[in-house]
């Protein structure tokens, strides 16, 4: 269980799931059932109230918490970036390898944009990547995450705040990361998340119901209800 503050109502309660390695595992739900706060815990952002969180059978707070980040990739559609260098962005702490980091950026389909800039991966970005199209500040977040090389990956609403064409981009990129890493994801469009090895969809802080894409559509349940209000809005 887990609660903010003094609050009486838990925002998440007798949630339960295992993750096998390699899996991808999203999350779907209506805003406010508990998604994020779920995927905060893995980091240790916060520790829940009661029960435990396990990673290889082990508890959380067993691990050295830098140790246990550093397993850990997160991209969000809130990405921080410095006013640094794109290499000092993607190696992030690291000193950076320019080979892995024109790798990475490959990888996450920025390498062409990078090498079209006067200083390549020496350009300053300005403060957050002002100097760098939401697209681009989301597909060099991603080339973080790879160049980081996690077994864990975290993403939250990774494309939710861009144009189609740049969420194509983001969404291949997306796609190499997640080759070979166990995956949580959250996602407000659904059509993001129908090739998940499963889905979880939250409600008031509980697991609703489960299954793949196809499995929760026969059942007709809330998944289903959702998903035929994002296509009448997409039809509209």
């Amino acid at each position: 269980m887990f609660t903010y503050g003094s609050s009486e109502r838990p925002t998440l309660a007798h949630v339960s799931f295992k993750v096998a390695s390699g899996e991808m595992v999203a999350l779907a739900g209506p805003s406010g059932s508990g998604k994020t706060t779920l995927v905060n815990l893995l980091p240790r952002f916060f520790d829940p109230r009661t029960g435990q969180v396990l990673v290889d059978g082990v508890p959380l707070t067993e691990y050295n918490l830098h140790d246990l980040r550093g397993q850990m990739a997160m991209v969000s559609q809130d990405v921080v970036l410095f006013n640094d260098t794109i290499a000092a962005n993607v190696a992030y702490g690291q000193t950076p390898d320019s080979e892995l980091v024109m790798s990475a950026l490959a990888a996450a389909n920025l390498a062409d944009v990078v090498s079209a800039l006067p200083d390549g991966i020496d350009t300053l970005i300005g403060g957050n990547g002002m100097r760098l199209s939401g697209g681009q500040r989301q597909r060099l977040a991603i080339a973080r995450a790879i160049y980081k090389d996690a077994p864990i990956l975290i993403l939250d609403e990774a494309t939710s705040a861009l144009d189609s064409e740049s969420e194509r981009h983001v969404q291949a990129a997306l796609e190499t990361l997640m080759k070979g890493r166990t995956t949580l994801v959250i996602a407000h469009r659904l059509s993001t998340i129908e090739r998940a090895d499963r889905i979880l969809v939250m409600e008031a802080g509980k697991i609703a119901e489960q299954g793949s894409h196809a499995e929760l559509l026969r059942k007709n349940g809330l998944y289903a209800h959702l998903h035929r209000i994002q296509y009448q809005q997409q039809a509209a």
